[in-house]
């Protein structure tokens, strides 16, 4: 418009600068074009820098306008009591020890946990803490204590941030869940948070393989530790387990006995992985005799929704074999493994977002119309054609104790777990195997009928609707539990209540109900199973409903639980690949071992990972949160005869609560007993507010010795003894292997 040469009367005559003068709004017309042209994308470049600018703003007020605009009213008992983090990092040397610490027992014992560096904003579960690992290195009779953070990508970014900017499970409860959607895909967009690079918190267990320990969290891939002098771990890499190679990857081209190429009978795709592992379960399972780690990792939003890996001795990616689920995503947090078969737990925990979108619930809901699937594929397979489901009554399995190939029949496989159910002890169920998914099976107890529609049954529930374990709609469990359908529960307060809290807690407790744990002494004797039952009625008509007596509901004091709904106890489970049939029986209630309201976290000898075994060992926990006590059961007796020991945390009056009992072999004493050993486990007292490392003989469950850590050790979740070999092999990482690469 600046340039243009408008024409006078003087240039050309009047005429003709009328006839020029005629074109002026066609010019203004095409100035204007080119001006909004030229203005545009100059005005969107401003929105950008501004936007740019103050997107930490934009972030901030999207979390504290909308997000967390409310004020969280509820009581987070998982941010309470030994539930609640420790606020910094320590080193303490020269460590007391009442007793004797074995000869033999020398190396360093690790646990894992969620610890959140930061204050939580909003809902907070158990899941959500940043991963901390504890650790005692046993040396020459001498003990020292480290505690460390485990530096996550996750981590490292909320410091750069200065405030917790991840989302939470704990937040994914009703049309709030959305909003916690909502804010994280802003942050993303805005390149304040960057999830490919891991939003795991590393905070669930410990495995060492290929000389290297590794942090495990199932939402994202392993994070590398190295070991220093005094016991303290240090965060060196986000693993990358990248493509297999070339040769492993034939598999949806490959021609299964007599059917399609790579195609299994349901239709579905079944083939090898021909992309990068993203996640990595917190259970991966090492085949001493070959060297090979052995993992699974399972996608909520996108297929394949589940992947089967290999990790050779040498630390690369082996193989990789994507399988196909037939009724969508699920939870899937552990797998067992035999010398022959992966197994792996497919259980009617759904991921289903519309019923957090539909009212207060979790995403995750459970279908008990739908059966627990259980499905094994051949170690040696390339692909999954060959994969063979088998259907049980619906249940729910977090972890595995072992698993192995009967020596005597073939194709029969034998696996051990710690389920729920609601049958009576005892009792021996059974149901022919669909040799691919999407066969319900007609009149199995537990299993969806031919009319419920989709592949294994659609309908859920009772007339049509979601489901869940119990009245309460609480599964219990060694992570904290979860309430999966609790949109309508409200504490004493009338407010919301945390999914993570299961209604039969939401009441007043008697603040003078006697205590039934064993107080003076270890026990070491199976107390009668009648008496335990009348003692647990007993207790039952203490409760006091009064409201001036309130209770915090995840830490209570360790007797007040109620017998109602289902709870987790040790499962025989058996496989026969050539008849297609399963069996599974329960072996014994938790009632039988220190009264304990449910039995998890169970362990064996490691030694006799994926062979028969002859004793499981079991966490008793107490009011559906804590444990205080440890069990020992020989499998090889019959169901409800089967308690050799148990022990209670208690001493001196005093209660104390623990976690999983490890158990650590004796070293060089490979023919000796399978119960040669001790379990090691940290034990809170609650009188005290401190910690010890408590050293049991695996033989009796008598205490050998205590170590005072002289700090607080939180609740926490797996652990690992490294001996003084694999001590040393991690102290110093190579950084050099193809498949572990550096990230950020």
């Amino acid at each position: 418009l600046v340039g243009a040469r408008w024409p006078l009367s003087g240039e050309g005559g009047l005429c003709e600068g009328r006839a020029r003068g005629s074109d002026a709004p066609a010019m203004v017309h095409h100035g204007v074009i080119i001006g909004l042209c030229l203005g545009i994308p100059a005005l969107i470049a401003l929105l950008f820098a501004l936007v740019t600018a103050f997107r930490k703003q934009i972030a901030d007020w999207i979390d504290f306008k909308v997000l967390y605009s409310k004020p969280n009213k509820e009581t987070i008992g998982f941010l309470r009591g030994n539930f609640a983090p420790t606020p910094k990092e320590e080193t303490i040397g020269d460590l007391p020890v009442k007793g004797e610490i074995p000869q033999g027992l020398s190396g360093l014992f690790l646990r894992n946990g969620p610890n959140p560096y930061f204050q939580p904003l909003g809902r907070y579960h158990w899941f959500d803490g940043d991963g901390m690992v504890h650790g005692v290195r046993l040396k020459g009779g001498k003990c020292s204590y480290a505690n460390r953070w485990i530096e996550t990508s996750r981590l490292r970014q909320e410091k750069r941030y200065g405030r917790p900017v991840f989302m939470k499970i704990g937040e994914l409860t009703g049309k709030e869940g959305l909003l916690t959607l909502l804010s994280q895909a802003v942050k993303c967009k805005l390149g304040l948070v960057d999830i490919s690079k891991g939003a795991g918190q590393a905070n669930t267990a410990l495995v060492y393989h290929g000389r290297k320990l590794l942090a495990l969290h199932e939402g994202d891939l392993p994070y590398v530790l190295q070991v220093l002098c005094n016991g303290a771990v240090e965060t060196l890499m986000r693993a990358a387990y990248d493509e297999p190679p070339a040769g492993e990857k034939k598999g949806r081209g490959a021609e299964p006995s007599g059917e399609g190429q790579g195609e299994a009978k349901d239709g579905s795709s079944a083939g090898a992985s021909s992309h990068p592992v993203t996640t990595f379960t917190a259970h991966p399972k090492v085949d001493a005799a070959t060297g090979e780690m052995h993992f699974f990792g399972y996608n909520i939003r996108s297929k394949p929704h589940l992947t089967y890996g290999v990790v050779d001795r040498e630390g690369n990616h082996a193989k990789s074999i994507d399988i196909d689920l037939p009724a969508g995503p699920a939870m899937m947090h552990d797998f067992a493994l035999t010398k022959t078969y992966a197994i792996f737990l497919y259980m009617p925990l759904f991921f289903k977002p519309k019923e957090m979108v539909g009212g207060s619930g979790f995403p995750f809901v459970f279908e008990p119309d739908f059966p627990s699937k259980f499905a094994l594929l051949r170690r040696d397979a390339t692909d999954a054609s060959g994969i063979q489901w088998f259907d049980l009554p619906a249940g729910m399995i977090f972890h595995t104790a072992n698993a192995w190939d009967d020596p005597k029949e073939e194709g029969k496989v034998h696996m051990y777990a710690c389920s729920t159910a609601d049958y009576s002890l005892g009792d021996l169920l059974s149901s022919t195997s669909t040799r691919y998914p999407g066969s319900p099976q007609v009149g199995m107890p537990g299993s969806p009928s031919q009319d419920q529609g989709g592949p294994g049954g659609g309908r859920s529930g009772k007339n049509g609707k979601s489901g869940t374990l119990g009245g309460g709609g609480f599964i219990p469990g060694a992570h904290g539990g979860m309430s999966l359908m609790n949109g309508t529960a409200h504490d004493l307060s009338g407010n919301p209540a945390s999914f993570a809290v299961p209604n039969r807690y939401l009441r007043s407790m008697n603040e003078s109900s006697k205590s039934r744990l064993h107080s003076s002494t270890l026990n070491s004797k199976a107390s009668s199973f009648a008496s335990r039952l009348a003692s647990r009625k007993s207790s039952k008509s203490s409760v006091n409903s009064s409201p001036s007596q309130k209770k915090d509901l995840l830490n209570l004091s360790g007797e007040e639980r109620s017998a109602d709904g289902d709870t987790f106890t040790l499962f025989h489970f058996v496989f026969d690949t050539t008849t297609g049939t399963a069996t599974q029986q329960k072996l014994l209630e938790p009632e039988q071992a220190c009264d304990a309201y449910l039995l998890e976290f169970p362990q064996v000898n490691p030694r006799f990972h994926m062979r028969p075994c002859q004793f499981v060992y079991m966490a008793c926990f107490c009011d559906g949160m804590k444990t205080n006590g440890v069990v020992k059961v020989d499998i090889t007796r019959p169901a409800g005869e089967n308690v050799v020991a148990s022990a209670t945390f208690a001493k001196d009056g005093k209660k104390r609560f623990g976690g999983e009992c490890l158990f650590v072999p004796a070293e060089g004493k490979e023919a000796l007993a399978e119960d040669e050993g001790w379990l090691l486990t940290y034990v809170f007292e609650h009188a005290t507010n401190s910690s010890f490392l408590l050293i049991l003989d695996a033989k009796t469950l008598e205490e050998v010795a205590e170590v005072e850590l002289k700090t607080r050790v939180p609740y926490g979740f797996h652990s690992l003894f490294l001996n003084e070999e694999q001590v040393q092999n991690v102290k110093v990482q190579s950084e050099s292997h193809v498949s572990i690469t550096v990230k950020e």
